[in-house]
C-alpha cells in the first residue's frame, strides 16, 4: 500500500496545479471577473472563491493534521482571481516543503476534526481516504463547474493535465 504521503501530497499538489491553470484561462477569457469570483452552481452554495480557497485548505490540513507539519496561517481574503492563484501557488509551496518523514507511522494516529457544530474522529488513513481526498476533489470539480458554467473555454483535460502533467 503506498504511504499516506504518497496518496495525499503529490495528488494535492498536482490538482492545485491544474486549478492553477484554470483560473489562469480564466483571466485571459473575457468574462467579467466579479461574476467569476462570485459565482454559484446554486443560491445555497459557496461561491468560486471559497472553493478554492477551501480546496488549498483541505490540502494543507491533511498535511498539518497527519503528516505532522507546521501549521500555516492563510485568511480567507482573496478577492480576485490572482489573488486566489497567489494563494494555490503558496500553498503548492508549503506541500512541496513539507516533510514525507511526518507521515510515517500515522495510519492508525487519531485525527480529530472540529467542526462549527460537531466533531469527527479519524485515524489518519481514514481522514485521508474519507474525509481530505474527497473533500479536495469536490471543491475542485465544483471550481472547475463554475468556471465551465461562466464560460470559461475550459475541458476535461484541462482538470485533468493542465499543471502540465501527463493525464
Amino acid at each position: 500500500m503506498p504511504s499516506l504521503y504518497a496518496v495525499t501530497v503529490p495528488m494535492f499538489v498536482r490538482g492545485l496545479k491544474n486549478l492553477d491553470h484554470l483560473l489562469a484561462k480564466a483571466i485571459d477569457c473575457g468574462v467579467d471577473e466579479t461574476s467569476l469570483v462570485e459565482a454559484r452552481l446554486i443560491a445555497d452554495m459557496l461561491p468560486l472563491t471559497r472553493q478554492v480557497q477551501i480546496a488549498c485548505d483541505t490540502a494543507k490540513f491533511a498535511a498539518i493534521r497527519v503528516g505532522q507539519a507546521a501549521p500555516l496561517a492563510m485568511p480567507d481574503d482573496e478577492k480576485t482571481l490572482r489573488e486566489l492563484r497567489a494563494r494555490i501557488t503558496k500553498t503548492v509551496a508549503y506541500l512541496e516543503a513539507v516533510d514525507p518523514a511526518g507521515f510515517e507511522g500515522r495510519e492508525d494516529a487519531e485525527v480529530i476534526l472540529k467542526l462549527p457544530s460537531t466533531e469527527m474522529t479519524f485515524t489518519g488513513a481514514s481522514y485521508v481516504t474519507d474525509f481530505a481526498l474527497p473533500n479536495f476533489f469536490f471543491h475542485l470539480t465544483v471550481a472547475y463547474s463554475l468556471l465551465r458554467m461562466k464560460g470559461v473555454g475550459i475541458g476535461k483535460m484541462d482538470y485533468l493535465a493542465g499543471g502540465g502533467h501527463a493525464a
